[in-house]
């Protein structure tokens, strides 16, 4: 599912990733990837108790042995889900949003780690209920002691679905003074992309909780009174530039002459702070 907070644009790409009828879509490849999942699962199911039915007895292999068989089993097919949807993810990532790939991956990650979980236990024999009412003292020691895994995980998905900013949103980290963009949010921290080209990493808990806290800034290209194709003159008290705008990024704007001999390279914090008169051309249709 995509993220609450995604814009409509983001949720009709993704929607229109899934219904594409031409091509290898990425409904279709998941359609792929859980039959070959749920195909495996029977058969290593089916041939473990088959091999315990008739195999088994005359090589001395116990009950118990085919338990932990079962549990490694389980655990290499957990992981080997996980990593074909992240590989699968990440061939669309020029078609799908950011944000929607990662909570999709999130989310896919929580639902086979629970059903893993649910598996062994079951293969285990033992009961879920039995494990809450018998280990009352336990459960708050390893609770206490994986507050912190779990607050941070918990995070993770708030970030991906309620939180303003998203993956490849320009941000502004208050307390450290850091500008840069969000490059990457996953279950357990948030990776910040600076300006500068170092990158930030930031435990989800601490941004939920307020411990840090982060601004969503104005893209630099909603801020200058110009876009990219727009001709434009851009004069200042010793310098014209007249051309076309070819390329805006987040500290400069590059400007193509109409002989196309020359491009302009002009700082944004410049033209911001107003030190230039923009004169933008508009073109009749």
């Amino acid at each position: 599912m995509p993220a609450a907070d995604s814009s409509p644009e983001d949720i009709q790409k993704a929607e229109q990733q899934f219904s594409k009828p031409h091509g290898k879509t990425l409904r279709k490849e998941f359609y792929t990837l859980a039959i070959k999942f749920i195909v495996v699962s029977i058969g290593s199911w089916i041939s473990l108790h088959l091999f315990e039915l008739f195999v088994a007895p005359s090589l001395g292999v116990t009950h118990t042995h085919i338990q932990i068989v079962s549990v490694i089993a389980i655990a290499i097919i957990s992981f080997a889900v996980i990593t074909a949807t992240r590989r699968l993810l990440k061939g669309f990532t020029s078609k799908t949003h950011p944000q929607f790939s990662a909570s999709l991956t999130f989310f896919i990650i929580i639902f086979v780690s629970l059903i893993a979980s649910l598996a062994i236990l079951y293969q285990l024999n033992v009961n879920p209920q039995e494990i809450l009412i018998s280990g009352g003292v336990a459960a708050i020691i390893l609770g206490i002691g994986l507050s912190t895994i779990v607050g941070n995980i918990l995070s993770g998905g708030l970030m991906l679905t309620t939180y303003p900013a998203k993956i490849g949103d320009p941000i502004h980290v208050v307390g450290d003074n850091i500008r840069g963009k969000i490059d990457e949010i996953n279950m357990f921290y948030t990776k910040i992309q600076t300006e500068e080209g170092k990158e930030y990493i930031i435990p989800n808990n601490a941004i939920i909780q307020g411990n840090v806290r982060i601004l969503k800034d104005i893209p630099i290209a909603k801020q200058l009174p110009y876009s990219e194709g727009d001709v434009v003159e851009i004069t200042s008290s010793l310098e014209k530039y007249i051309g076309t705008v070819i390329k805006i990024t987040s500290k400069f704007t590059t400007i193509l002459n109409d002989e196309r001999t020359k491009e302009y390279i002009l700082a944004n914090s410049m033209v911001l702070q107003g030190n230039f008169t923009i004169v933008r051309h508009r073109t009749k249709s």
